[in-house]
């Protein structure tokens, strides 16, 4: 079953669901008020409660899936109250309209001397007749999203757990440090600044991963000067010193991000990338912006080569999807394309 199917699956299910409740509300009061009354008016009842369940309904879904996310949830408690306060408001005005106007002169025609005038209604208790349904939504609303975070947070603790070794095998491969030190090795003669500066190089990448990520967060200044120093090492292996090119932009002091989220795209351009290029054969941007992170990552493969396959052991690109998708949710955007040899991968992660 594809992708598509399976969520309109899921929309027509959970469609179903909020339909069954709002029946089950209706047919509660409804035969709560048959049970109370001597000579009740089935249809007449059935017929106002439906009519007044709108308003109930509108209150409801306004509340939970507008006011809760954007101003509770995000903590904005002063703009929540008054926009819960104006819609409270309009919702007890709508439904003494409704009431007053098309209930009473369509169902209880012979009882409209009993209706009063229009400004004539208790607001207290139209305000609990309406909210006690919408604290009941909101409640089991709270309680799904408390267990949906609860599961992620297993979920993203045990990606974390397994991932982590992982991770350090992925960057700290015995290829890749092997290759240092035969370079570093090969330089103490030749060029010792060169080799000294290359040691403290590995020196920096090795305590970055042992002791900056285990945390959940880091520094994005620590994230590029780690990004700079393994290009340095890679580069050695390489003829042409202008190979990699390297661009940062904007302000990044501040900022931080998930630590050695960027290196998978880096090292798989390394690995993949085909070096017999004119330079820059590899580019590297990272674009600081006010709202946003933006990094980009671009070199050339062979077009009959597959690009984004594995052979050692590491996290790869659709392990750092998954990571993106439990550690920025709808917070981010990943696109990468493949086209005449030009391969091209855009990270960018919202910050607000």
């Amino acid at each position: 079953m594809s992708i598509a199917s399976n969520n309109l699956q899921f929309k027509g299910s959970r469609l179903l669901s909020h339909i069954l409740f709002w029946i089950a509300y209706i047919l509660f009061f409804f035969f709560q008020s048959a049970l109370f009354k001597e000579h009740p008016a089935y249809l007449a009842n059935l017929g106002s409660l439906t009519l007044t369940a709108t308003v109930d309904i509108a209150a409801t879904y306004f509340t939970v899936y507008f006011l809760l996310p954007r101003y509770l949830f995000t903590k904005k408690y002063f703009q929540f109250s008054i926009i819960f306060l104006l819609s409270a408001s309009a919702a007890i005005i709508l439904q003494r309209v409704l009431l007053y106007y098309i209930s009473y002169p369509l169902f209880y025609a012979d009882h409209m001397d009993k209706a009063g005038s229009f400004w004539q209604i208790n607001p207290f208790y139209t305000f609990f007749n309406i909210y006690t349904v919408v604290g009941l939504f909101a409640s089991i609303k709270l309680l799904k999203y408390w267990y949906q975070n609860q599961q992620l947070k297993v979920e993203l603790e045990d990606k974390n757990k397994t991932s982590e070794l992982a991770l350090l095998r992925s960057q700290l491969n015995p290829h890749f440090l092997f290759n240092t030190l035969n370079n570093i090795d090969s330089l103490i003669i030749t060029n010792p600044d060169k080799a000294s500066d290359a040691i403290i190089k590995l020196s920096d990448i090795m305590r970055f991963m042992l002791y900056d990520t285990t945390t959940d967060e880091v520094p994005l200044t620590k994230e590029v000067n780690y990004l700079k120093s393994y290009i340095s090492l890679q580069q050695m292996r390489l003829k042409d010193p202008d190979f990699v090119k390297v661009t940062i932009d904007g302000n990044c002091h501040g900022k931080t991000i998930a630590p050695m989220l960027f290196i998978p795209f880096v090292e798989n351009a390394f690995k993949h990338g085909q070096k017999n290029v004119p330079s820059p054969g590899i580019e590297v941007n990272l674009t600081c912006l006010i709202d946003s992170i933006n990094f980009e990552v671009i070199n050339y493969v062979n077009d009959s080569k597959e690009m984004n396959k594995d052979d050692t052991s590491g996290i790869g690109l659709s392990n750092t999807k998954r990571r993106l998708e439990l550690l920025y949710p709808d917070r981010h955007e990943l696109d990468i394309t493949k086209e005449n040899g030009n391969y091209k991968s855009i990270l960018r992660i919202y910050t607000t």
